[in-house]
């Protein structure tokens, strides 16, 4: 049966019979010492924090992550948030399930995708990165993963098929700024830099209905798997030059940009630097705008952002002439 309520749409007060996937779900301690479930049930649209108060044990017992629950409860709201205060719930099939209402996707056809990244991996100039970009993107493996990947567990292009778009975006840019800057960037490197800085996310990240990081992820991390896939790509290539392997490497490790957001190495070349910001930017571009259309703050402005630690302007951007 189709879904008829998302999780964006509840109100304060309303009386809700739905299902949603259970994304996070953790038995804790209220103050009075007393143990409750806290957990976030979502769908395409968004989360719902939401509380069960009576036997939280039992309760996380049904309400596990990544499944699937019928759930019936009241929204409130609680220090200006949404909580869905549950009452039942009971799992139900995957089978009976359609996955496009539960799972956030790209709004952009990530098959279209996939071809532009070919075409801009063709267009490379050196034979040696040409034919570097081709094997890693046309591998089996690696092609079905960038159709399905997100970019990031949580903070920006979240949601399935959101690290090609990613990828794409940064491409294009990239493309655009060597046009404008001519001689002074190597058009090559910052493409491969566009393909490669995120790619070990296909591998950090676990992504069927929800999003976390594998023991790779946690334990080593998307840059330096980054650098072991194209080292391992590099190898195949007979006298692959030196100093490009040295500088796509670099691309990747440099890319967070600062030691501090975990960079082993700062930016040391013009190339890695403009991969840096134009990483940041889409990154950031992505994440607000996702920000501002999930603000449910009437008005023109937001709610505090918290990891920007400001409010975002979402009123009228341009004025009509009388």
């Amino acid at each position: 049966m189709p879904k008829t309520r998302f999780a964006k749409e509840l109100k304060d007060k309303d009386v809700v019979n739905e299902v949603f996937l259970v994304k996070y779900s953790a038995v804790v301690q209220a103050r009075n010492g007393k143990p409750y479930l806290n957990c976030v049930l979502s769908d395409r649209s968004g989360d719902v924090e939401s509380r069960v108060w009576e036997n939280a044990e039992a309760a996380a017992t049904v309400l596990v992550k990544g499944t699937f629950v019928r759930v019936e409860g009241r929204v409130s709201v609680f220090q200006g948030k949404r909580q869905f205060i549950l009452n039942a719930f009971t799992q139900v099939p995957a089978s009976q399930i359609e996955m496009k209402e539960f799972v956030p996707e790209a709004r952009c056809d990530v098959d279209a995708l996939y071809l532009k990244v070919l075409e801009y991996a063709r267009s490379l100039e050196n034979p040696f990165s040409r034919e570097l970009a081709l094997k890693v993107l046309t591998d089996e493996d690696v092609s079905a993963r960038l159709r399905q990947a997100p970019a990031a567990k949580s903070v920006h292009h979240a949601y399935r098929g959101g690290l090609i778009e990613h990828m794409v975006s940064i491409a294009g840019i990239l493309d655009d700024l060597s046009k404008h800057y001519g001689p002074v960037l190597d058009r090559d490197l910052l493409m491969l830099g566009g393909f490669f800085h995120d790619i070990a996310k296909l591998w950090e990240l676990e992504y069927a209905l929800t999003t976390d990081y594998t023991d790779e992820g946690r334990l080593v991390g998307h840059l330096v798997m980054g650098v072991e896939l194209v080292e391992r790509v590099m190898n195949t290539i007979p006298e692959f030059p030196r100093h490009l392997r040295l500088l796509v490497k670099h691309l990747i490790l440099a890319h967070h940009g600062e030691l501090e957001y975990g960079s082993p190495k700062r930016p040391k070349c013009l190339e890695a630097l403009v991969v840096h910001y134009v990483d940041d930017l889409d990154s950031k571009i992505n994440a607000i705008q996702g920000f501002i259309e999930k603000d449910e703050n009437p008005g023109d402005w937001t709610l505090l952002n918290k990891m920007y630690e400001r409010y975002f302007y979402k009123g009228p951007k341009s004025v009509s002439k009388q």
